[in-house]
């Protein structure tokens, strides 16, 4: 039905036809030919133009529909481009390639990217568009994602204003979110501890998740990657009694293999259940033995000697009191080894030294005294 506008009955058509194509209210449909369209029928026999229409001539009706619009939203949109401009092509605009309002997957393989290259600088404007489009995107990132993101940041060491902290916005979004790889875990429980403030942060609430995760993720875990996990919630001084059994029962599957656990994997499980007082003593006097077997196929390196150490040391913080007299040995053998080995590297610096000094003064000459054949003059 028409539209009851007092003001139509004062309009002629050619009027009604350019308010319609100017305005465009809403309801009134537009159309290429305003003589077909049934709206436009429906305004030229109502009894409102009736007196108007029989002097409306027709050029001006066929002036209206060619008439040309600046913009590129007008009753001419259905038109191909080629059709009002030869030539014309509308080109994509792929604004989700640029970092400033780039997608999940740019903001993924710039990350990626900077991390494939730890030792070049990045300019401090880019860091400041990646973390600020980062944090606008915080909570549409995956844990994955959330780990990807926060090493980026740590391993450049970037500096930037309390604005543009993504450490925080990834430890609020890593709290809501469920069902962690275990990549993730061992990336976060790494990163956050040393880049969050405790007293700003739930930091503890978060770590104890990261645990609690941690032990239902065991099989995507490393023995390493497990006790590097179990060392940042000791770190943190949070305790977690599952995950240390997981942990250990893990260790006492792997130990049965030979050659299946490195020495450092072992001091540092040793250590880490020290500082969780898991006191599992069949698990204990096995990383004893496993690390004195160790210490003696390598027992002129340095690690030897720090391994076997922190072994010991585990063992008296734990109160073992039945420590292998092996590993006692080994430890010593290693400990002299390693002195002699430092004493050995300090002779050589000091002869290597020596022979600097005396191949500098054998290539002295007489073309080293100063210019005009005259000696220098003997002081008493």
């Amino acid at each position: 039905r028409a539209p009851a506008w007092p003001i139509l009955e004062l309009c002629s058509c050619e009027s009604v036809l350019l308010f319609l194509n100017m305005h465009r209210p809403r309801g009134i449909c537009l159309a290429l030919r305003p003589l077909q369209s049934p709206l436009h029928k429906h305004l030229l026999q109502s009894p409102w133009l009736v007196g108007t229409t029989a002097s409306v001539p027709l050029q001006g009706l066929s002036a209206l529909q060619h008439r040309s619009f600046g913009t590129t939203d007008g009753p001419f949109r259905h038109l191909k481009p080629n059709e009002i401009r030869p030539g014309f092509v509308n080109r994509k605009k792929h604004y989700n390639e640029v970092l400033i309002m780039a997608d999940i997957r740019k903001l993924l393989e710039t990350a990626q990217e900077v991390l494939s290259q730890p030792s070049r600088e990045f300019p401090k404007p880019f860091w400041e568009v990646l973390a600020k489009r980062c944090i606008q995107s915080m909570h549409l990132l995956k844990p994955m994602e959330l780990a990807i993101i926060s090493r980026t940041f740590d391993v450049h060491n970037v500096e930037l204003k309390p604005r543009y902290d993504v450490y925080h916005p990834i430890a609020e979004q890593a709290r809501c979110s469920k069902h962690f790889p275990g990549l993730a875990i061992l990336v976060l429980a790494e990163v956050l501890p040393r880049k969050l403030d405790a007293e700003k942060a739930d930091l503890n609430g978060l770590l104890k998740m990261l645990g609690r995760q941690a032990a239902d993720v065991m099989w995507e875990l490393s023995v390493s990657h497990a006790v590097r996990v179990l060392e940042a919630l000791t770190v943190a001084g949070i305790r977690d009694a599952p995950l240390c059994s997981r942990v250990a029962r893990k260790l006492a599957a792997q130990l049965e293999v030979r050659g299946a656990v490195r020495l450092e994997d072992l001091a540092a499980a040793a250590s880490a259940f020290a500082g969780q007082d898991h006191r599992d003593l069949p698990l204990l006097l096995s990383i004893a033995d496993a690390t004195a077997v160790l210490c003696e196929e390598a027992l002129s390196s340095d690690d030897a000697a720090e391994a076997s150490r922190r072994v010991l040391d585990a063992l008296e913080q734990l109160g073992v009191d039945d420590v292998p007299q092996h590993l006692r040995g080994v430890a010593a053998r290693a400990a002299e080894a390693a002195i002699a080995a430092a004493a050995m590297g300090r002779g050589e610096r000091l002869q290597a030294a020596e022979d600097t000094s005396t191949d500098a003064s054998a290539s002295f000459s007489l073309e080293d005294l100063p210019s005009g054949g005259s000696r220098p003059r003997e002081t008493r």
